[in-house]
Protein backbone atom coordinates (compact mmCIF):
# COMPACT_ATOMS: atom_id res chain seq x y z
CA UNK A 1 0.00 0.00 0.00
CA UNK A 2 1.43 3.32 -1.00
CA UNK A 3 2.43 5.88 1.59
CA UNK A 4 -0.37 8.17 2.75
CA UNK A 5 0.18 11.85 2.05
CA UNK A 6 -1.32 14.79 3.91
CA UNK A 7 -3.41 17.00 1.65
CA UNK A 8 -3.65 20.81 1.72
CA UNK A 9 -6.64 22.63 3.24
CA UNK A 10 -8.75 25.22 1.46
CA UNK A 11 -10.66 28.24 2.73
CA UNK A 12 -14.04 27.75 4.46
CA UNK A 13 -17.10 27.84 2.23
CA UNK A 14 -20.00 30.16 2.94
CA UNK A 15 -22.55 27.36 3.37
CA UNK A 16 -20.29 24.94 5.18
CA UNK A 17 -17.61 24.63 7.81
CA UNK A 18 -14.21 23.50 6.53
CA UNK A 19 -12.47 21.52 9.23
CA UNK A 20 -8.86 22.02 10.30
CA UNK A 21 -8.08 18.48 9.18
CA UNK A 22 -7.31 16.81 5.86
CA UNK A 23 -8.77 13.79 4.12
CA UNK A 24 -6.64 10.92 2.86
CA UNK A 25 -6.99 8.33 0.12
CA UNK A 26 -6.89 4.60 0.83
CA UNK A 27 -6.39 2.30 -2.18
CA UNK A 28 -8.69 -0.69 -1.59
CA UNK A 29 -8.17 -2.25 -5.00
CA UNK A 30 -6.34 -1.57 -8.27
CA UNK A 31 -9.33 0.38 -9.56
CA UNK A 32 -10.79 2.00 -6.47
CA UNK A 33 -9.64 4.38 -3.77
CA UNK A 34 -11.74 5.48 -0.80
CA UNK A 35 -11.59 8.97 0.71
CA UNK A 36 -11.04 8.70 4.46
CA UNK A 37 -11.67 11.44 7.03
CA UNK A 38 -10.70 11.74 10.71
CA UNK A 39 -13.57 10.31 12.74
CA UNK A 40 -13.58 12.55 15.80
CA UNK A 41 -13.15 15.87 13.98
CA UNK A 42 -16.07 15.23 11.63
CA UNK A 43 -18.36 13.43 14.09
CA UNK A 44 -18.10 16.10 16.78
CA UNK A 45 -18.79 18.83 14.23
CA UNK A 46 -22.01 16.98 13.37
CA UNK A 47 -22.99 16.83 17.03
CA UNK A 48 -21.99 13.27 17.90
CA UNK A 49 -20.27 12.40 21.17
CA UNK A 50 -17.26 10.20 20.39
CA UNK A 51 -15.82 7.76 22.92
CA UNK A 52 -12.93 5.38 22.37
CA UNK A 53 -13.54 1.79 23.43
CA UNK A 54 -10.28 -0.13 23.61
CA UNK A 55 -12.10 -3.43 24.15
CA UNK A 56 -13.42 -3.39 20.56
CA UNK A 57 -10.95 -1.77 19.56
CA UNK A 58 -12.86 1.10 18.09
CA UNK A 59 -15.12 4.04 18.80
CA UNK A 60 -18.73 4.74 19.71
CA UNK A 61 -20.71 7.66 18.28
CA UNK A 62 -23.71 8.75 20.34
CA UNK A 63 -26.38 11.28 19.49
CA UNK A 64 -29.76 11.30 21.23
CA UNK A 65 -30.99 7.73 21.70
CA UNK A 66 -28.92 6.32 18.85
CA UNK A 67 -25.43 4.88 18.83
CA UNK A 68 -23.07 3.77 16.07
CA UNK A 69 -20.16 1.44 16.80
CA UNK A 70 -17.06 1.36 14.57
CA UNK A 71 -14.33 -1.25 14.89
CA UNK A 72 -10.83 -1.00 13.44
CA UNK A 73 -10.49 -3.38 10.52
CA UNK A 74 -14.23 -4.16 10.33
CA UNK A 75 -16.13 -3.32 7.15
CA UNK A 76 -19.39 -2.61 8.97
CA UNK A 77 -20.68 -0.07 11.46
CA UNK A 78 -23.26 -1.34 13.95
CA UNK A 79 -26.23 0.90 14.69
CA UNK A 80 -27.88 0.52 18.10
CA UNK A 81 -30.82 2.10 19.89
CA UNK A 82 -30.92 3.12 23.56
CA UNK A 83 -34.69 2.84 23.83
CA UNK A 84 -36.12 4.84 26.74
CA UNK A 85 -32.60 5.59 27.94
CA UNK A 86 -31.91 1.93 28.76
CA UNK A 87 -29.19 -0.46 27.69
CA UNK A 88 -28.38 -0.47 23.97
CA UNK A 89 -30.32 -2.89 21.79
CA UNK A 90 -28.36 -4.59 18.98
CA UNK A 91 -29.49 -3.10 15.72
CA UNK A 92 -28.51 -3.20 12.07
CA UNK A 93 -25.22 -3.11 10.21
CA UNK A 94 -24.16 -0.32 7.87
CA UNK A 95 -21.74 -1.40 5.14
CA UNK A 96 -18.61 0.77 4.85
CA UNK A 97 -16.62 1.50 1.68
CA UNK A 98 -13.47 0.65 3.63
CA UNK A 99 -12.71 -0.53 7.15
CA UNK A 100 -11.81 2.10 9.78
CA UNK A 101 -8.05 2.48 10.15
CA UNK A 102 -5.38 4.38 12.07
CA UNK A 103 -3.78 6.38 9.26
CA UNK A 104 -1.83 8.47 11.75
CA UNK A 105 -0.97 7.85 15.37
CA UNK A 106 -3.95 8.26 17.66
CA UNK A 107 -6.36 9.28 14.87
CA UNK A 108 -9.00 6.89 13.58
CA UNK A 109 -10.11 7.46 9.98
CA UNK A 110 -13.39 6.32 8.40
CA UNK A 111 -14.82 6.62 4.87
CA UNK A 112 -16.30 10.07 4.24
CA UNK A 113 -19.44 8.41 2.90
CA UNK A 114 -20.14 6.83 6.29
CA UNK A 115 -21.48 10.11 7.68
CA UNK A 116 -23.69 10.67 4.64
CA UNK A 117 -25.14 7.16 4.95
CA UNK A 118 -25.65 7.72 8.66
CA UNK A 119 -27.52 10.98 8.11
CA UNK A 120 -29.42 9.82 5.03
CA UNK A 121 -28.23 12.89 3.13
CA UNK A 122 -25.02 14.56 1.99
CA UNK A 123 -23.53 16.36 4.97
CA UNK A 124 -19.79 15.74 4.45
CA UNK A 125 -17.92 16.53 1.25
CA UNK A 126 -14.22 16.48 0.39
CA UNK A 127 -12.68 18.77 -2.23
CA UNK A 128 -10.00 17.77 -4.72
CA UNK A 129 -7.44 19.43 -2.43
CA UNK A 130 -8.53 17.29 0.52
CA UNK A 131 -10.50 19.96 2.44
CA UNK A 132 -13.33 18.46 4.49
CA UNK A 133 -16.56 20.48 4.50
CA UNK A 134 -19.49 19.80 6.82
CA UNK A 135 -22.85 21.28 5.89
CA UNK A 136 -23.98 23.21 8.95
CA UNK A 137 -27.69 22.96 8.18
CA UNK A 138 -27.49 19.23 8.83
CA UNK A 139 -25.84 19.64 12.22
CA UNK A 140 -28.25 18.28 14.89
CA UNK A 141 -29.71 20.77 17.33
CA UNK A 142 -30.43 18.28 20.09
CA UNK A 143 -33.21 15.89 20.98
CA UNK A 144 -33.60 12.37 19.73
CA UNK A 145 -31.91 12.46 16.36
CA UNK A 146 -32.89 9.59 14.10
CA UNK A 147 -30.53 7.51 11.99
CA UNK A 148 -31.79 6.21 8.66
CA UNK A 149 -33.14 2.66 8.66
CA UNK A 150 -31.32 0.57 6.02
CA UNK A 151 -33.45 -2.52 6.76
CA UNK A 152 -36.02 -3.75 4.24
CA UNK A 153 -38.29 -6.65 5.17
CA UNK A 154 -39.41 -9.38 2.75
CA UNK A 155 -42.15 -11.98 2.71
CA UNK A 156 -40.06 -14.68 1.04
CA UNK A 157 -36.44 -15.73 0.75
CA UNK A 158 -36.78 -15.41 -3.05
CA UNK A 159 -37.63 -11.72 -2.64
CA UNK A 160 -34.64 -11.30 -0.33
CA UNK A 161 -32.32 -12.93 -2.88
CA UNK A 162 -33.58 -10.57 -5.58
CA UNK A 163 -32.84 -7.58 -3.32
CA UNK A 164 -29.27 -8.56 -2.43
CA UNK A 165 -28.37 -10.12 -5.78
CA UNK A 166 -27.02 -13.44 -4.55
CA UNK A 167 -28.39 -16.81 -3.33
CA UNK A 168 -29.16 -17.15 0.37
CA UNK A 169 -28.95 -20.77 1.56
CA UNK A 170 -31.38 -21.24 4.43
CA UNK A 171 -30.12 -23.31 7.38
CA UNK A 172 -32.30 -25.79 9.23
CA UNK A 173 -33.09 -24.19 12.59
CA UNK A 174 -33.20 -26.34 15.74
CA UNK A 175 -36.49 -27.89 16.76
CA UNK A 176 -38.94 -25.44 18.27
CA UNK A 177 -37.66 -22.37 16.37
CA UNK A 178 -39.92 -20.50 13.94
CA UNK A 179 -39.20 -17.83 11.32
CA UNK A 180 -39.74 -14.29 12.60
CA UNK A 181 -37.95 -12.07 10.07
CA UNK A 182 -36.58 -12.01 6.51
CA UNK A 183 -34.78 -8.79 5.58
CA UNK A 184 -31.91 -7.17 3.72
CA UNK A 185 -29.69 -4.46 5.16
CA UNK A 186 -28.70 -1.82 2.66
CA UNK A 187 -29.20 -4.23 -0.23
CA UNK A 188 -25.87 -5.89 0.58
CA UNK A 189 -26.52 -8.13 3.58
CA UNK A 190 -29.18 -10.84 3.92
CA UNK A 191 -30.59 -11.59 7.37
CA UNK A 192 -32.93 -14.31 8.64
CA UNK A 193 -34.21 -14.64 12.19
CA UNK A 194 -35.88 -17.39 14.18
CA UNK A 195 -37.11 -17.53 17.76
CA UNK A 196 -38.55 -19.94 20.30
CA UNK A 197 -39.83 -19.29 23.80
CA UNK A 198 -36.28 -18.62 25.07
CA UNK A 199 -34.06 -16.92 22.52
CA UNK A 200 -33.57 -15.46 19.04
CA UNK A 201 -31.26 -16.72 16.30
CA UNK A 202 -29.87 -14.38 13.63
CA UNK A 203 -28.26 -15.68 10.43
CA UNK A 204 -26.49 -13.36 7.98
CA UNK A 205 -24.95 -13.71 4.52
CA UNK A 206 -22.91 -11.09 2.64
CA UNK A 207 -20.19 -10.89 0.02
CA UNK A 208 -16.54 -10.84 1.12
CA UNK A 209 -14.74 -12.18 4.14
CA UNK A 210 -15.59 -9.79 6.98
CA UNK A 211 -17.34 -10.56 10.26
CA UNK A 212 -20.92 -9.51 9.48
CA UNK A 213 -22.48 -10.69 12.75
CA UNK A 214 -22.82 -7.21 14.25
CA UNK A 215 -21.78 -8.70 17.61
CA UNK A 216 -18.33 -7.52 18.70
CA UNK A 217 -18.69 -8.56 22.34
CA UNK A 218 -15.50 -9.97 23.85
CA UNK A 219 -16.70 -13.38 25.07
CA UNK A 220 -14.62 -15.46 27.51
CA UNK A 221 -14.46 -18.51 25.25
CA UNK A 222 -13.64 -19.04 21.59
CA UNK A 223 -12.57 -21.81 19.28
CA UNK A 224 -12.81 -23.46 15.87
CA UNK A 225 -15.07 -26.20 14.53
CA UNK A 226 -14.53 -28.09 11.28
CA UNK A 227 -17.75 -28.85 9.41
CA UNK A 228 -17.44 -30.57 6.02
CA UNK A 229 -13.90 -29.17 5.53
CA UNK A 230 -15.13 -25.67 6.42
CA UNK A 231 -13.54 -23.85 9.35
CA UNK A 232 -16.11 -22.27 11.66
CA UNK A 233 -14.86 -19.69 14.18
CA UNK A 234 -16.99 -19.35 17.30
CA UNK A 235 -17.24 -17.14 20.39
CA UNK A 236 -19.28 -17.82 23.49
CA UNK A 237 -19.64 -18.17 27.22
CA UNK A 238 -21.12 -20.53 29.82
CA UNK A 239 -24.47 -20.33 28.01
CA UNK A 240 -23.01 -21.85 24.86
CA UNK A 241 -21.90 -20.59 21.45
CA UNK A 242 -23.12 -17.03 20.88
CA UNK A 243 -21.50 -16.26 17.51
CA UNK A 244 -20.31 -18.59 14.72
CA UNK A 245 -18.54 -17.33 11.58
CA UNK A 246 -17.47 -19.01 8.35
CA UNK A 247 -16.70 -18.15 4.72
CA UNK A 248 -17.36 -20.06 1.53
CA UNK A 249 -17.13 -19.26 -2.20
CA UNK A 250 -16.53 -15.55 -1.64
CA UNK A 251 -19.30 -15.07 0.93
CA UNK A 252 -19.34 -14.49 4.68
CA UNK A 253 -21.81 -16.27 6.95
CA UNK A 254 -22.63 -15.65 10.58
CA UNK A 255 -24.94 -17.19 13.16
CA UNK A 256 -25.75 -15.32 16.37
CA UNK A 257 -27.69 -16.76 19.32
CA UNK A 258 -28.99 -14.42 21.99
CA UNK A 259 -28.64 -17.03 24.77
CA UNK A 260 -26.27 -19.55 23.22
CA UNK A 261 -26.38 -22.79 21.20
CA UNK A 262 -24.72 -26.14 21.78
CA UNK A 263 -21.85 -27.24 19.55
CA UNK A 264 -24.13 -29.90 18.05
CA UNK A 265 -26.80 -27.33 17.15
CA UNK A 266 -24.23 -25.07 15.50
CA UNK A 267 -22.76 -27.97 13.54
CA UNK A 268 -26.18 -29.02 12.31
CA UNK A 269 -27.13 -25.51 11.16
CA UNK A 270 -23.81 -24.93 9.39
CA UNK A 271 -23.82 -28.35 7.76
CA UNK A 272 -27.33 -27.78 6.40
CA UNK A 273 -26.10 -24.89 4.19
CA UNK A 274 -22.80 -26.39 3.02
Amino acid sequence: MKKFCALLLSLALAAALTLPAAADQVPVSDAKAVTMVPLRAVAETLGYQVTWDGSLPGARLTRGDREAVLVLGMGYATLMDHADGGDPVMGSSLLLDAAPAMLEKGVMYVPAGFFNDLAGQTCVTVSDSGAISVEMNTTPTGGNAQLPNPQHQHNTVESLEAAVGFPVPVPAAPAGFSFTLIQDIGGTLAELRWSDDVQELTYRVSRGGNDNSGDYTVYPASGTLTVKDTSVQWRGDAGGIRVALWTRDGFSFSLRASDGLTERQVRQMVESVL
